[in-house]
């Protein structure tokens, strides 16, 4: 098995992806007075986009 196929590592990167979205979905329900449904699908994808780019970031400045 190659490291990137390891199920610890899929573990790993999910669950820190997982944390990311869901600490920004928080800090999203925050920010906004109201709660729709269309509020929380535009939530869900923001926080969904800047997790990805948050673990791309972390990535990249520690080389894993």
């Amino acid at each position: 098995m190659t490291g990137r196929s390891h199920p610890r590592t899929l573990l790993l990167a999910t669950g820190e992806l997982l944390g990311w979205w869901g600490a920004l979905m928080v800090l999203w329900l925050v920010f906004i007075s109201t709660v729709y449904t269309l509020e929380w699908i535009v939530g869900a994808s923001a926080a969904a986009g800047g997790a990805l780019l948050a673990r791309a970031g972390r990535r990249a400045v520690t080389w894993r």
